[in-house]
């Protein structure tokens, strides 16, 4: 346990280690052992005020300091209440000190899909509270964390009371795979939160490209779905992933759907690539479906007509398809785009802002005539 707060360091070799068949001199002399370093004041304290010292102090530094503190610091009650404090209890424009914080939690290796659940639902039950002794009953319905179980965007985005700040970063650790049921729905509630990628202060976007492709190889849809956003708004969604998808990977329908639909928005692939097309044309001469169906779905993404459902599909009906993060208020995914322009426009503008909000000098007349298109209000 004391090693989930404790940032992992790469072992080195030890100097002291002798090639095989090399000789001790008889004359060396037995190396004393050494001797075990007393503890500090701060560690023969109990464990009780050392908890009380290291939530009023809010620093990670401490237990990261010696093992034995973090031994006392490691229990799933500390992680929670650290949490709490770190996010739900936070001004919405928390300091930069705060925000460095949130993202050192986020790196602990505690902070899995499973702990980000209890986190949920203790950060439920603390606002619910206060609803109540605000309110009484008369408080707005507080969305449950539940909704976390189906993990549709346009109900992840109304937990506001996980407190996760405007512009977080996802730690670099979660970018990469193996791409379990349980990373890879970490890291897709994190993009729906609005999460990005620290493209100038870290590494993140390479292991962010490579974890794409990880996901695509071990067929992990979710994953797929949230870094494909992640890499489209920055650009950095290439033909190579789709290529990777079709050809390597038997052509995964709701893979390719993902990386086609992203890759369009900003027009980051070459749509006529001639590796795909000419997949594509053996796979039909062969009598594979998939063949004609990337063709076609290549041409609707390079004049950014690829719908994200298809002609006769509802959310209900197309099974499996995991939703577009963005999905929510903001974008209805049922919207036909290449029969609104205004849509397309409106998406555009949605990625390049990270999901958070779209900003648009339309007359009212526009405002309404967008409305009709159900780009304003979910479908899902």
């Amino acid at each position: 346990m004391a090693s989930s707060i404790v940032s992992s360091r790469s072992a080195t070799p030890s100097t002291s280690s002798k090639r095989s068949g090399e000789s001790i001199p008889c004359h060396s002399k037995p190396r004393k052992r050494q001797k075990k370093s007393p503890s500090s004041p701060l560690e023969e304290l109990p464990p009780e005020i050392i908890q009380k010292i290291f939530l009023f102090s809010m620093n990670i530094a401490l237990p990261r300091s010696s093992l034995a503190l973090a031994a006392k610091l490691s229990s799933q009650h500390i992680y929670l209440e650290v949490c709490i404090r770190a996010f739900y209890d936070t001004q919405k424009l928390p300091t930069p000190a705060l925000k460095l914080l949130q993202s050192q939690l986020l790196q602990c290796r505690f902070f899995t899909w499973p702990f980000f659940r209890k986190y949920a639902q203790k950060a439920y039950d603390a606002f619910s509270l206060q609803q109540k002794e605000a309110w009484g009953e008369r408080g707005l319905e507080t969305p449950h964390p539940s909704c976390l179980d189906d993990l549709w965007p346009n109900q992840i985005i109304c937990l506001e009371y996980l407190g996760f700040p405007d512009r977080f970063f996802i730690p670099e650790n979660l970018l990469r795979g193996p791409w379990t049921a349980d990373n890879a729905s970490l890291l897709y509630t994190l993009v729906c939160l609005h999460g990005e990628i620290d493209w100038e202060g870290s590494v993140a976007g390479e292991t962010a490209k490579e974890g794409l492709f990880d996901a695509i190889r071990q067929t992990s849809e979710r994953a797929v779905a949230a870094l494909a956003v992640l890499l489209g708004i920055a650009k950095a969604l290439s033909t190579e992933y789709v290529r990777t998808a079709a050809i390597d990977y038997k052509c995964n329908k709701n893979i390719v759907r993902q990386l086609l639909f992203n890759a369009q928005i900003l027009s980051t692939m070459d749509f006529h690539d001639p590796a795909l097309w000419g997949w594509a044309e053996r796979a039909e001469k062969s009598g594979d479906l998939n063949g004609p169906w990337l063709r076609e779905r290549l041409k609707k993404a390079e004049t950014f007509s690829l719908s994200w459902y298809e002609r006769g599909e509802t959310w209900k009906t197309v099974g499996g398809l995991v939703p577009f993060p963005y999905s929510g208020p903001k974008f209805n995914p049922t919207v036909v785009l290449h029969q609104s322009p205004i849509a397309q426009e409106l998406l555009a503008k949605l990625y390049r802002q990270y999901g958070r909000r779209i900003t648009t000098g339309r007359s009212r007349t526009d405002t309404s005539q967008i409305s009709t298109t159900g780009v304003q209000s979910s479908g899902e």
